[in-house]
């Protein structure tokens, strides 16, 4: 007689992952086309991509909504799905006791420009040797409340709704099968999420450090501003390249350089000096004897997790190869 096979959390847990993950893709997408239509009001031929007749400011609150929806949707889906189980989510967003920690944020400043710049490379390189094109950059409005709409939309609701998501639930649910195991797949989902394949490396990297700040911390606190500050910093360049003439704009953005990276040399030099460092404790290993399969390999047999994260694989080297 067969013997009937147990539930094994880990693969609930991951199957439970990936439906967040294709619930935030798809909650975007149907948004998006009902946006797409109710934009005709306005014009016959207006649609995100070329909003004919739409006012700025319209367009700015559909900035801020349409990710702000898809993100709660998926992170209701998490909260709702570990209430019967001992799984449980980490929502804490108290500051720092240590004043100290904030000197990470300049040196991940200086990370965060060095994966722009590697960002950069792979895109010409990909564009090249491929059919790859590099994403359009979102055209900034010309008024002042409809740009600060759109700061809203492009710097404040990613940091703080998708370090709710990624970290504060997903590496959560996945952290009783070890830190690095949860940063890492958390990781990879957040960097599947954003699609664009030239983005990939630096995305994982930058994701990695922000898992890493919400182990170390307890807290959410210092991976939203780590967050926010990398797309403040992203806003600032974009902002610059629009808004500014040849000149202004290459003068700011070089300040923006020097600033970045002298910030994030000083902070490094003053962290090992003050041996920040020190007060981390060691991320502990996970034996788990009991189950003859590894992480990697009950991962892989969850039916919804391998096939969500390959159509999302997918979804990214498509535009490699397509016309």
């Amino acid at each position: 007689m067969a013997r009937k096979q147990q539930n094994d959390p880990l693969r609930y847990a991951a199957n439970l992952t990936a439906l967040a993950a294709a619930v935030y893709l798809g909650v975007t997408a149907l948004l998006r086309l009902a946006v797409g239509q109710l934009l005709r009001l306005f014009n016959k031929s207006a649609t995100l991509e070329n909003p004919i007749a739409v006012p700025e400011w319209v367009l700015g609150v559909f900035n801020v909504l349409l990710p702000a929806a898809g993100l709660a949707a998926a992170f209701w889906l998490l909260a709702v799905g570990v209430r019967a189980t001992p799984m449980r989510l980490r929502i804490s967003v108290q500051m720092p006791r240590d004043g100290r920690l904030w000197l990470f944020v300049p040196v991940f400043l200086g990370a965060g420009f060095l994966c722009s710049l590697l960002t950069t490379l792979l895109q010409r390189l990909l564009a090249a040797f491929t059919r790859y094109r590099a994403p359009e950059a979102i055209r900034l409005p010309q008024s002042g409340f409809a740009t600060f709409l759109y700061f809203i939309g492009m710097c404040v609701v990613p940091a703080v709704l998708e370090e709710l998501l990624v970290r504060g639930a997903m590496q959560a649910v996945l952290s009783r099968w070890g830190t690095w195991f949860s940063i890492v797949v958390s990781s990879v989902v957040f960097t599947l999420l954003h699609g664009d394949i030239a983005q990939m490396p630096s995305l994982f990297i930058l994701s990695v450090l922000m898992g890493l700040a919400a182990y170390c911390t307890g807290s959410l606190a210092l991976g939203m501003a780590l967050h926010f500050a990398y797309n403040t910093m992203s806003f600032l360049f974009l902002y610059a390249a629009q808004k500014m003439d040849g000149v202004s704009a290459f003068a700011f953005a070089g300040y923006l350089v020097a600033v970045f990276c002298v910030g994030a040399v000083v902070c490094l030099a003053a962290i090992r000096r003050l041996g920040v460092m020190r007060r981390f404790r060691p991320i502990p290993r996970v034996y788990d004897p009991k189950n003859r399969q590894s992480r990697l390999e009950r991962l892989a047999s969850a039916p919804l997790f391998p096939l969500v994260m390959a159509c999302m694989a997918l979804r990214a080297v498509w535009p490699l190869f397509a016309k």
